[in-house]
Formats: C-alpha cells, sequence, structure tokens
C-alpha cells in the first residue's frame, strides 16, 4: 500500500518524511557491507567513532551507496578505504533493511576474499582489529549491522 508522502527536512544525508496518517520514516541512500575474510579464517574489523551512541563500535567494513555506482563497486572501495586491503574476490550474500519500521536504508551484505594489504586505512580516525572465531562469538552480544555478517560467517566456518 503506497502512502503519499511529504518532505518535512532534507539534510547532507537524509531525508525525513511524514507518510500520511501517523508515520514518519527516514529516507537512506542504502549501504554496504564487507565481511573481509583473511585465509586463516579471521575476519578484519575497524573501530571506529559512532556520535550518534557517543562511543567506538567495533563493526565490519561498511559505507553510502554512492549515486550511479553498483552496489559491488561501493563494497570494494569501501573495503579499501575503511581497511586499505583490496580484495580478489567479492560476493552479495544477502540483502536486508536495518531499521524498516522508521527508515528504508537497505544494506547489501558482501564477503570478501583474497584480500591484499594496499597499505593503511584510507579513512582517518578508524582502527584495523583483526579477530577470530572465539573473539566473534565473544562479540555477538552487541547490536550492530556486524551480527548479521558475523552470525553468517560462523555458520559457513561451522557449517551449522
Amino acid at each position: 500500500m503506497k502512502r503519499e508522502r511529504e518532505e518535512i527536512f532534507s539534510g547532507k544525508l537524509l531525508k525525513l518524511q511524514r507518510l500520511k496518517g501517523k508515520y514518519e520514516v527516514i529516507k537512506h541512500p542504502g549501504a554496504v557491507v564487507i565481511l573481509p575474510v583473511l585465509p586463516d579464517n579471521k575476519i578484519i574489523l575497524i573501530r571506529q567513532f559512532r556520535p550518534a551512541v557517543n562511543e567506538y563500535i567495533l563493526e565490519l567494513p561498511a559505507g553510502l551507496l554512492e549515486p550511479n555506482e553498483e552496489p559491488i563497486e561501493s563494497g570494494k572501495r569501501e573495503l579499501l578505504e575503511e581497511t586499505g586491503y583490496s580484495c580478489r574476490s567479492i560476493k552479495l550474500i544477502q540483502k536486508f533493511f536495518s531499521s524498516p519500521g522508521y527508515s528504508n536504508e537497505e544494506l547489501y551484505l558482501f564477503q570478501a576474499e583474497g584480500l591484499k594489504s594496499e597499505g593503511p586505512p584510507q579513512e582517518k580516525g578508524l582502527e584495523k582489529v583483526i579477530i577470530g572465531e572465539k573473539e566473534i562469538k565473544e562479540g555477538l552480544q552487541k547490536g550492530t549491522k556486524t551480527i548479521i555478517g558475523l552470525h553468517f560467517f560462523l555458520q559457513e566456518i561451522n557449517k551449522c
């Protein structure tokens, strides 16, 4: 059921719309999330400050879809920018909505393998963190988009 939309705010990234009736939604350009898998089945995460929650968060590399850029190309670009790694192969694992109750943000989760270090991360303020299966299981207690990617990875290596 399509509803009439009225734009009530437009920022650099997000737009806030009021739907006819009682709903307000955030219009988002979409994003990619990358699960970078090293040959030893360790994962590259990044630690970065998130102003919305006022703390540092450990999460999978991710970033916005750029206009006219295919999601897979966004994934490769974000992997390089945030980790300093390029990849030999990248495949779509899943598409999902982050918070469909109030946002249309659609995320594309990619798995990247055949990683090659091209130098330090290009984005400032990011710390690269490499973790193994034990740390992944412990880290699943915290809630971010990272949970979906790490859960998939554990299923693959343990064939659950």
